[in-house]
């Protein structure tokens, strides 16, 4: 023990790490304490509470169960449907289900008495009450029924959600107890934390008195005693006790107490060493003459240096080429101490600068520069010297002859070519060779410097490149540092940002730039949020951010990309977005499926409701025929509601298919007209035909589809009547259409989104009136394919007029088109797939007499392999073939998987009526037995021309090999 006293009593710093430690000691062992016990104040609460949280899950559900009974038992009283009788018995394991599960946690005498109290309701109503009165109602004893809710049924429903809520309710107090206890314990902890604190302070404060007392004291002792020595006063040492210490201070002591005694000793000897200085002093001042002339030297130099400085400075100050020739032609003058010079870049625009020359000089220097005395430093690449007389214009009013003294220097690239040259003139005197030398070194900085220019200069082609580049992006682009300052923006971001020009945010802080964007977004706060968490805490896992700037009627959305340069983060690339008009399409989506389950469930409600009644009630013959006619009417338009939404379908993915031929479109028009006359007795149509030529190249059904939307959203928008007109003229080469009503009329606003899928005008007597906004989408697609234009004019509360536009054909010309594409496709490969040998001879020679080529094949394996050896340019296809063979959907499926066969245009001949699975399957058409062999012809000649005219090339065989 006195060994390890005596080890630490001889170092005051292992005495300082002792009281440290035993600071750090009690401070980590009370800290600890503190944190142990507010983690078992939390998880005990923790456990509590998910205990009590369990507690009211299963009280909830159970609740929710009887609830849910409740209400099936009096929907299947009042509505007599069996899925509410089932479902009071499935709610009735339920509840079972979740009483046992609240059994398993109960904890408490509270939890013991509801679930016995809630098992015997539920026996009682589940066993006894509910199967009574479905009994009574089943039986017609609706009296029966009524006596059981009177004489206490309804009485103990009400007794027992009494019970459940007042169950809940002690569930809830018992939790705001726990969390009360919470509260006052770590009220204690923080009390107790605050006298820990208090605590640790103090001994802080003791342990630096004590090292005070131990250090302070006996080094001022001493520093009083050095004051002394330095003053020259008698010193009396008198610090035994601190002497006898074993530390730092008393070895600090003893060393000071032995010099004071060697310098008392040795101040004789000073003394003598005093007078020999004094006698080296006179050698002194002679050396300090010989010092004054090396001083001259040096200042002289020194001058030298700062003239070479001043030139650096010239070269390293600037990154504009102008200023930094100036600088230099300057800067060499006073090096060289020459009275005039300039100097000359090898560049097409002959860059310079000059000094003490006049304009004159100049252009004369620069017209000859590549003829006499310059040519030498081009062949050469050295610099040389060149005396000479001076000119009478040189000489001003001297009369004597008198020399001047040129020089010429080359600046070499790092390719050794000469890319500037410099010229320099002194009527003082030569240059000398290490002038000459000094003048060489100072080419290779300039040549430095001009390559740092060029290199800037590229960098700055390619920072003005990239911006252009940017500037042509239809997003904003905005790249910020870590700090927050903006670094880079493009034209679109300066707009959004409301600011003129790209300077004026070149170096913006954070808050100068992001206050404008975030003052005009509808989402201040959190677009605030979200830019801070990216920028200055580096989260990358944000999703984009949509906001809305409500001034401009803009939807925007940004998002980030961190920017990494040899792994470290410098910055984030900010993306802004317009996306106005996809949230417009998303908002007329959400719309659309609102509207489309009204008008779905409209249909759907009066069917139902007309066949229940049907159903379950005797109706006289007439009642019947008008429920039926109802319900084929609410069937009907269902069926059109599904084709809208098919035909959409097939545009936007490029399966719709059209079978054009030459159409009069007056027996169209008229057709619709007649079907429409059906839907309304209010509207009175008038049809104008102001021209015979009334011929188009066009699909019947499709053209028929997008007369009857028209015509019939004309009469949909006139609620109250009136003339609807359809006038047909020519327009140059174009047959023009005319549907005219008297109705509502179309905002302005309204017409661009007219003919956008899912849009419908903002009005609420449009809302009334019902609709998919599918019907105009349709049009334009038809009409587009047609090669057609749709266009609308409109007036509100004067009506609507749509016009439809479509390429002319004249009678004489489709005839000769048609005789002409008999004549190319009259030579196409057929291969009919028919087990029926008296149809397939039929069909074969149908074909052969409109010019095809045909071969016959009865079984599926072999047509595969007979298609895969010959490609025909058709193929005419029975499904019902031999059945030890594939069937006709087997080489179906066969020929649409083999890339090379998917493009052959296949035509199914079947007795099947299964139009729906061909056309998935990918066949062209169908055709169902019994039909007309020539409709088989017609059909595969107006195919191969519809291939031709989507991109499809083909080439029909001549007709000498075709024989």
């Amino acid at each position: 023990m006195e060994k390890m006293r005596n080890y630490f009593r001889k170092s005051l710093a292992r005495q300082f790490v002792v009281l440290v430690t035993t600071f750090l000691f009690v401070f980590v062992i009370g800290a600890v304490s503190v944190f142990v016990y507010q983690s078992s104040l939390t998880t005990s609460f923790e456990q509590k509470k998910n205990q009590i949280e369990t507690k009211m899950k299963y009280a909830q559900e159970i609740e929710r169960a009887f609830n849910q009974a409740f209400s099936d038992a009096r929907g299947y009283l009042a509505f007599n449907r069996k899925e509410f009788k089932l479902s009071i018995f499935r709610e009735q394991e339920n509840v079972q289900t979740a009483l046992d599960a609240l059994e398993l946690v109960a904890t408490t005498k509270d939890d013991t008495q509801f679930i016995l109290k809630a098992r015997q309701f539920a026996n009682y109503y589940f066993v006894q009450l509910v199967p009574q009165a479905i009994e009574a109602f089943e039986n017609g004893n609706i009296q029966k029924v009524l006596s059981l809710s009177e004489n206490g049924g309804t009485a103990s429903i009400e007794q027992f959600q009494f019970q459940m809520k007042t169950y809940k309710n002690k569930l809830t107090e018992q939790l705001d107890a726990e969390f009360q206890q919470l509260r006052n314990a770590q009220t204690t902890a923080q009390t107790a934390f605050i006298l820990f604190i208090v605590m640790i302070l103090a001994i802080l404060i003791t342990i630096a008195r004590i090292m005070m007392k131990k250090i302070g004291r006996p080094l001022n002792e001493l520093a009083k005693v050095a004051e002394k020595i330095a003053n020259d006063e008698q010193v009396v040492y008198d610090m035994q006790e601190t002497i006898k210490r074993e530390d730092e201070i008393g070895k600090l002591a003893n060393a000071f107490k032995k010099m004071l005694m060697s310098i008392q000793e040795k101040e004789e000897s000073l003394m003598a060493h005093n007078e020999e200085l004094l006698a080296q002093q006179d050698e002194l001042e002679v050396q300090q003459a010989e010092l004054e002339q090396a001083l001259e030297a040096m200042q002289a130099r020194e001058k030298e240096l700062k003239r070479h400085n001043d030139f650096i400075n010239g070269l390293s100050n600037s990154l504009d080429k102008q200023e930094v020739l100036k600088n230099i032609v300057c800067n060499m003058a006073r090096v060289m101490e020459a009275d005039r010079g300039m100097i000359v870049l090898m560049n097409d625009e002959q860059t310079h600068a000059s000094f003490g020359l006049s304009e004159e000089g100049v252009h004369q220097f620069l017209t000859y520069i590549y003829n006499g005395l310059h040519q030498r430093l081009f062949e050469q690449k050295r610099p040389f010297m060149l005396k000479r007389e001076l000119v009478p214009s040189e000489k001003g009013y001297h009369e004597e002859t008198m020399y001047v003294h040129d020089v010429f220097l080359p600046v070499l690239s790092n390719e050794n070519d000469v890319q500037a040259i410099l010229v320099f003139s002194r009527f003082g005197g030569p240059f000398s060779d290490e002038d000459i030398q000094e003048y060489v070194g100072l080419t290779k900085q300039i040549s430095i410097s001009l390559q740092k220019i060029a290199l800037y200069e590229q960098s700055e082609q390619a920072r003005e490149t990239v911006q252009h580049i940017l500037n042509t992006v239809q997003e904003g682009i905005h790249f910020v540092d870590r700090d927050g300052h903006s670094v880079m923006v493009n034209k679109q971001m300066v707009t959004l940002l409301r600011k003129e020009t790209i300077a004026e945010l070149e170096g913006a802080s954070y808050e100068q730039w992001a206050r404008g964007l975030v003052e005009q977004s509808d989402a201040d706060k959190k677009l605030c949020d979200y830019l801070r968490a990216i920028i200055f805490n580096g989260d990358e896992e944000h999703e984009p951010f949509v906001y809305h700037l409500p001034q401009k009627r803009k939807v925007m959305q940004v998002y980030a990309k961190p920017l990494y340069r040899n792994g470290e983060r410098q910055g984030t690339v900010f993306v802004h977005r317009d996306i106005t008009k996809q949230f417009e399409v998303d908002q007329m989506k959400s719309e659309f499926v609102s509207t489309v389950s009204h008008e779905l469930r409209t249909p759907l409600s009066s069917v139902l409701g007309f066949t229940e009644l049907m159903l379950t009630k005797e109706l006289k013959p007439e009642r019947q025929k008008k429920y039926l006619t109802t319900i084929y009417q609410e069937a009907k338009r269902l069926t059109a509601l599904i084709n809208d939404f098919l035909d959409v379908q097939r545009m936007e993915s490029g399966k719709q298919t059209y079978d054009k031929k030459y159409e009069d479109i007056v027996s169209i028009i008229e057709s619709v007209i007649e079907t429409q006359k059906v839907n309304t007795k209010i509207h009175q149509f008038h049809f104008q035909k102001e021209t015979d030529k009334t011929t188009v190249l066009g699909d019947r059904d499709k053209l028929a589809q997008v007369f009857t939307n028209l015509i019939s959203n004309a009469i949909k928008y006139s609620p109250e009547g009136g003339n609807i007109t359809v006038r047909m003229y020519e327009r140059g080469n174009r047959l023009c259409i005319d549907v005219q009503d008297e109705g509502l009329g179309i905002p302005e606003e309204a017409l661009p989104n007219l003919f956008t899928k899912f849009y419908r005008v903002d009005n609420s007597d449009r809302r009334r009136i019902g609709g998919t906004g599918l019907g105009l989408a349709i049009v334009k697609e038809i009409v587009k394919a047609h090669e057609g234009e749709v266009s609308v004019t409109s007036e509100l509360k004067k009506g609507s007029t749509f016009t439809v536009s479509l390429p002319l054909v004249t009678l004489a010309n489709a005839e000769e088109e048609e005789r002409d594409n008999y004549e190319k496709y009259a030579h196409a490969h057929v291969i009919i797939v028919e087990d029926d040998e008296h149809l397939a001879a039929l069909l074969e020679a149908e074909l052969k007499d409109s010019g095809f080529r045909v071969k016959h094949v009865k079984e599926g394996k072999e047509a595969i392999a007979l298609i895969q050896n010959e490609k025909p340019d058709a193929v005419v296809l029975d499904i019902m073939l031999e059945e030890h063979d594939a069937s006709g959907w087997d080489v179906l499926k066969a020929l649409k998987q083999n890339e090379h066969l998917s493009n052959i245009p296949i035509i199914i001949s079947s007795a099947l009526e299964e139009r729906e699975k061909g056309m998935a399957l990918g066949a062209s058409s169908y055709l169902v037995k019994p039909y007309q062999p020539s409709q088989l012809s017609k059909m595969i000649l107006q195919m191969l021309l519809n291939k031709e005219r989507q991109g499809e090339i083909f080439i029909p065989m001549p007709k000498e090999e075709a024989e």
